[in-house]
């Protein structure tokens, strides 16, 4: 499956990649037609006078996912509305898509507030709190428990299963139940939960293939391996000029060496399950301070800059374009940074990506950010809840399924009618299911207008071929597009490529986390995460040590840390 924006889904994933740090919890909209008469009347009760012939001819009636609504229904929903375009005589309120809704769905959307992105929290806060909510909105997983507790909403779990589509199914746990789980409270399924990508967080290990394979070295398994690496690159100097060992910078809360404490079972800024079930804070772990006192050996080793501690990612990145580093760890889209001009200094510069190594032989772990942090619900009393399933349905069938280019975005004008539609989604697993496809359309030689030419794959597949074509011709930017689409889609070991290992062989940790937040969270989490990144810099520069971590641990928890622990496993 996959949601086809083309030319503009691509530049809103250099966008989330550049700011890979940054997950939000309620992220705003951006992302046949039989005709049945059950649709609009379907009910999972029935009357205590039905005969039991009738409600087994009720209880086996097929149901279709798609069916249109005979009469039409309406349904007034709040909604985000940020920089759309329009064309002549259309406006949000009235659109071909909302006309595409009416007229195959038999829904008719009416907009009973429309705010943009960054006001919508507040707005349908506002909502929530007078009980004036609209029939479907979306909200975040705070929101939902409100929601839940205040008896505002549909228990949407028969509806779920009655009415949801195999393909919109099939999308929603590809995330292995996480999303569903995060929509359910107390057993009962509240919301759809509105599912995205969350495996493109997970770190990983990228090197410098050239390097490796000019001092005869293989990738590491193992983190001695990569000591040995960083080492050899240091003493080597491949490019011939001063190189660091290992990427660090500053920001290390913002997953610059995840992938590092990961290869140790650590998971510092993050918040995992321990053996009991109970929700634990991984920067305090045993695992944390045996990953962090092993990064202040390769520092006084000389195998991270001296400067890290005062320098930001961009000069991480500006020390890999000057051939001053081989070894970073970063999210499978390294190279749509400006890595890029790695390549355009340097026609011979191959960066790869690999697993993590690991500390001790067993499996390494990426850490997997929320595949669903925003929810779709309906309101209480509503006639007809199985509209929000049939939503979602439409919205898989017709613009991840079958995409139609009259509601994707306008050939001349450019104009994104996609924009306009309602219960947007992705698949988790968008990356290596593109990855899938044009790694096998590569192999197989096969022409890239075989994928439409505004489908991500389109653009993919022939920047491959160009630069497989020339790839010493650094300076055509089709080449050099080609380059960074095939660092990353391609194969072998791309990033997409790793990201299917790891899912492939169950080497990930999802978050557990329902919610974004929690009160004492919102309001001390910054101060901890400071703390944390603080002391771990004391620690790498050696004005920190081991003995050091206890009493970190013991301030982290007084100072909000087990507050926020106990509502989380509350």
């Amino acid at each position: 499956m996959k949601k086809r924006m083309g030319k503009v889904r691509i530049m809103v994933l250099i966008v989330a990649l550049a700011m890979v740090s940054i997950l939000s919890a309620c992220s705003k909209e951006n992302t046949s037609e039989p005709n049945t008469s059950n649709g609009a009347k379907a009910t999972n009760s029935q009357p205590a006078t039905e005969s039991a012939s009738e409600t087994t001819n009720a209880e086996s009636e097929t149901v279709d996912p798609l069916g249109k609504f005979d009469p039409p229904i309406e349904v007034k929903i709040g909604r985000t509305a940020d920089g759309f375009k329009f064309e002549a005589g259309e406006s949000i309120d009235k659109n071909r898509v909302y006309d595409f809704y009416e007229s195959d769905l038999g829904v008719k959307l009416i907009n009973e507030w429309i705010v943009p992105g960054d006001q919508y929290a507040a707005k349908s806060n506002v909502a929530i709190s007078s009980g004036n909510i609209p029939d479907v909105f979306m909200v975040d997983g705070i929101q939902l428990r409100n929601l839940v507790e205040a008896g505002m909403i549909e228990d949407l779990t028969e509806v779920y299963e009655k009415y949801v589509s195999e393909d919109t199914k099939k999308t929603v746990d590809e995330d292995g139940g996480y999303a569903v789980n995060a929509a359910t409270i107390d057993g009962k399924m509240y919301a759809f939960p509105a599912v995205t990508q969350g495996f493109w967080t997970s770190n990983m290990l990228w090197l410098r293939q050239d390097w490796l394979d000019k001092l005869g070295l293989t990738p590491p398994k193992t983190m001695d391996e990569l000591v040995h690496i960083a080492s050899e690159f240091v003493k080597n100097k491949p490019d011939g000029v001063d190189t660091y060992g290992l990427g660090v910078s500053k920001e290390l809360s913002q997953f610059v060496v995840n992938g590092f404490f990961n290869g140790y079972h650590s998971y510092p800024f993050q918040w995992v399950t321990d053996s009991d079930g109970k929700i634990v804070y991984g920067g305090i772990q045993p695992e944390t301070k045996t990953a962090v006192l092993a990064l202040a050996d390769m520092y006084k080793a000389g195998l991270i800059d001296k400067e890290f501690g005062v320098k930001d990612a961009a000069k991480t990145r500006e020390a890999v374009i000057a051939g001053k580093l081989g070894m970073v760890y970063s999210s499978f889209g390294y190279a749509f940074s400006n890595i890029k001009d790695l390549y355009v200094n340097n026609p011979d510069a191959v960066l790869r990506a690999y697993p993590m190594p690991s500390a001790d032989g067993a499996p390494a772990k990426a850490y997997v950010g929320p595949t669903a942090g925003s929810f779709w619900v309906v309101k209480k009393g509503f006639k007809n809840p199985e509209v929000v399933i049939k939503l979602a349905n439409f919205f898989t069938e017709h613009w991840m399924v079958n995409p139609k280019s009259d509601y994707g975005t306008g050939k001349d004008s450019g104009i994104m009618y996609w924009q306009y539609s309602i219960l947007q989604f992705n698949s988790p697993l968008l990356q290596v299911n593109e990855h899938r496809r044009v790694k096998a359309s590569f192999l197989a030689n096969e022409p890239f207008d075989k994928y439409p030419n505004t489908s991500n794959e389109y653009f993919y597949l022939k920047g491959m071929y160009d630069y497989a074509k020339n790839p010493k011709d650094n300076k055509n930017a089709d080449v050099q597009n080609g380059w960074m689409y095939n660092t990353t889609f391609g194969t072998p070991n791309s990033g997409a490529e790793v990201l299917d290992y790891y899912f492939t062989n169950n080497q990930t940790m999802t978050t557990p986390l329902k919610i974004a937040s929690t009160p004492t969270m919102s309001q001390k989490m910054p101060t901890l995460t400071k703390m944390e990144e603080v002391f771990y810099t004391k620690v790498i520069l050696g004005e920190a040590g081991a003995d050091d971590f206890d009493k970190f641990v013991a301030d982290w928890k007084k100072q909000g840390g087990d507050e926020i622990t106990a509502e989380l496993n509350n």
